[in-house]
């Protein structure tokens, strides 16, 4: 997709193409199908990893995955999260659940483990881009610089001990690579799911 999902336009993917606009019609109605033939040539192209191993380690692979791939096509989780899902989408969820299913998840905890880490890494490319988006867009002071600065210099109001060091480990939260600070969310989601979904003893597919 080298018009960009942020930028699209019926005009500029005619454009893109050397073909009029009437030709790119014949192929998507409105701006939806052609964003939707979009992701389902990014989607299907990536990279993704095999299904192999532990139930964990999967899910961690997969994850960090998607984020990989939203990454690598600014713009693209937003329409994802409008609800323009390309069939190649539904296939890697059917796919993922399945692989877990084998392991002894019975289907519904399959669908919620996969659910859970995969809106985690929307939601937390949302975010990123958002950030950098606002930092392209107004041409100011890094977005996250500002958050950085928004919790840096603000007052500690007086309460519990700890506030301080909280404070501190707050900012560097904010400072580390974006794809790290998933991976620790990744971490908790995962744990979760070991304690409330995965099957005791897991089978080998």
């Amino acid at each position: 997709m080298t018009v960009g999902f942020r930028e699209v336009t019926f005009a500029a993917v005619a454009d893109r193409l050397g073909v009029g606009q009437a030709t790119v019609y014949r192929h998507a109605a409105n701006r939806d199908e052609l964003v939707r033939l979009g992701l389902e040539e990014a989607v299907s192209g990536f990279a993704w990893p095999d299904l192999t191993g532990r139930w964990d380690s999967l899910l961690r692979r997969w994850a960090v995955a998607s984020w990989r791939a939203w990454e690598k096509h600014p713009g693209a989780v937003f329409a994802i999260s409008r609800g323009v899902i390309p069939p190649s989408i539904v296939g890697l969820a059917d796919r993922i659940g399945g692989a877990l299913v084998e392991r002894g998840f019975i289907a519904a905890d399959a669908v919620l483990a996969v659910d859970l880490v995969f809106d985690l890494a929307a939601d937390n490319r949302r975010g990123v881009e958002a950030l950098d988006t606002a930092t392209v867009v107004r041409r100011e002071t890094a977005a996250r610089g500002g958050v950085e600065h928004g919790w840096r210099t603000a007052p500690v109001s007086p309460g519990p001990e700890g506030q301080h060091e909280v404070r501190a480990e707050m900012v560097r939260a904010i400072r580390v690579e974006p794809v790290e600070w998933f991976e620790r969310k990744l971490g908790v989601v995962l744990a979760g799911i070991a304690q409330e979904l995965a099957p005791r003893q897991e089978e080998t597919p």
